[in-house]
């Protein structure tokens, strides 16, 4: 057997080997959710599935189809609504998830490059939005009142006077 026959055989195992963890029904569920979520695109039908989603099962589906591996980090900071389980996460997910959160490419996650998966924060959820992070900050009384009489004058939230206060002096 030459070299070309034996690359032909490893290549024609590895493809029996996809297709048979396709079937499975982590897999299919893992699909099935992407799809209805319109979030991935398949050639072949696919059975939409609504229910929350196992994040170990998810992780195992990444396996078979790296478009999930990009997508998943994105998807727990914007949708988290989508999973199950997302308060204990493995730990390369976690940090790639602490990453995006703050807005930053993540390092490379599960064979994923970092820019692949920062790239998908913007695009799911609430479109061209980074997610916003919570800030607390102690106001004397008197900067209390200015701030409410903002709000009122203007007719806006109390972030949204101070979002503007810090563009005003940039």
């Amino acid at each position: 057997m030459n070299e070309l026959d034996d690359l032909r055989q490893r290549a024609k195992r590895r493809l029996l080997g996809l297709e048979r963890r396709a079937k499975d029904p982590r897999f299919e569920q893992v699909m099935g959710r992407f799809v209805r979520e319109g979030l991935l695109v398949v050639n072949h039908d696919v059975r939409e599935h609504a229910e929350p989603l196992r994040i170990d099962d998810v992780l195992w589906a990444g396996t078979v189809e790296p478009r999930i591996l990009e997508l998943l980090p994105a998807l727990i900071v914007k949708r988290p609504s989508m999973f199950v389980g997302v308060a204990s996460l493995p730990a390369d997910l976690d940090e790639a998830v602490e990453a995006l959160r703050r807005d930053r490419e993540p390092e490379t996650f599960r064979g994923i490059a970092g820019k692949d998966v920062h790239r998908w924060l913007r695009r799911v959820g609430r479109k061209d939005k980074a997610p916003s992070r919570l800030k607390s900050f102690r106001f004397t009384s008197d900067d209390q009142r200015l701030l409410q009489h903002l709000v009122k004058a203007l007719g806006l939230s109390e972030t949204d006077v101070v979002r503007r206060g810090l563009r005003a002096l940039t």
